[in-house]
């Protein structure tokens, strides 16, 4: 008897082991469900390498009136950052775009540099 008593509390100490497993692993899925899908709806982490830092105009041609492509978010981040408020345009790019803190200061540096 005494031998089936421990036999059976390590079987219960295993299930429940599993158990914690089995949910761990659900929730990495989970998580994992969430990243494929904001890469798919554009929302994901872009790699460095597809931003598209503003060019300045001295490179873009030779006359000094800006870009006309910039986007409705570029004009309000050069509104901040004229505003002084350079640390708002970084946090707000991070938010619109989904980026880390070093590739949205860098976009902003650029972009202040192709604005003034």
């Amino acid at each position: 008897m005494e031998i089936n008593t421990i036999f059976l509390i390590v079987l219960l100490l295993l299930i429940v082991i599993l158990l914690t497993r089995v949910i761990s692993l659900q929730s990495q899925l989970n998580e994992l469900k969430r990243d494929v899908e904001r890469i798919e709806n554009g929302a994901g982490i872009m790699p460095r390498s597809s931003l598209n830092y503003p060019v300045s105009s001295s490179t873009q041609s030779s006359s000094s009136e800006h870009p006309t492509e910039w986007s409705e978010l570029d004009q309000e981040l050069i509104l901040m950052i004229q505003q002084g408020n350079k640390i708002k345009a970084i946090k707000k790019l991070r938010e619109a775009r989904n980026l880390s803190l070093k590739d949205a200061k860098d976009y902003v540096d650029a972009l202040d540099r192709t604005s003034s």
